[in-house]
């Protein structure tokens, strides 16, 4: 179980009277950036950490965190034996880093034909904002596309750039378009 070290300041940010970083806490994060030479990123709670990694580790992976040690200004934390190493098969990774997935797809029983409704539900899970969601209806008349990304910086950039994405598909499928954005407010996902 290789280790991973992380500045204790950074984490501290993160406490609440709920919430204590203190050995034996599990943590959720997921891995924002892997050199692949042992230093990164993880995004825990929102809160993007640099940090020093195992050379397994690759960006897009949601780690399951154990705190081994909290001292020295430094906060020793190492991989829960029940998480999986391997980046999830369903995700398709890219370059640059980052992943995207299918996550839900279907067809009214009209299917292939004009009137049929399609949906497509993706997530992208971009490097530097965090995931992304998508969600595509498509319909003989329009399409319907809703963004979901973190509260934020995310937030206000996909909300900036929302109209530019409306046009950009309005010239490509020659129909009706809208975009809708909105935040997610994630819980804080923590175990004992």
């Amino acid at each position: 179980m290789e280790p991973l070290a992380v500045d204790l300041l950074l984490l501290r940010a993160l406490e609440t009277p709920g919430l204590r970083i203190v050995p034996g806490r599990a943590l959720m994060a997921r891995v924002v950036q892997a050199d692949g030479a042992g230093r990164g990123a993880l995004s825990i709670a929102g809160l993007v950490i640099e940090a020093e990694l195992p050379k397994n580790v690759r960006t897009g992976q949601e780690l399951r965190l154990v705190v081994r040690d909290v001292s020295g200004g430094r906060v020793l934390l190492s991989l829960s034996d029940q998480e999986p190493v391997a980046a999830p098969p369903a995700s398709v990774l890219l370059p640059g880093g980052g992943g995207v997935r299918v996550s839900e797809r279907e067809a009214s029983p009209a299917g292939a034909g004009a009137d049929g409704v399609h949906t497509l539900a993706l997530r992208y899970d971009a490097p530097t904002v965090g995931a992304v969601d998508l969600h595509f209806r498509l319909d003989a008349g329009s399409l319907q596309v809703a963004v979901t990304v973190a509260a934020g910086e995310p937030l206000q950039f996909a909300t900036a750039a929302a109209d530019s994405l409306r046009q950009a598909l309005s010239d490509t499928v020659e129909r009706t378009v809208s975009v809708t954005v909105e935040g997610r407010y994630e819980p804080l996902d923590v175990y004992a």
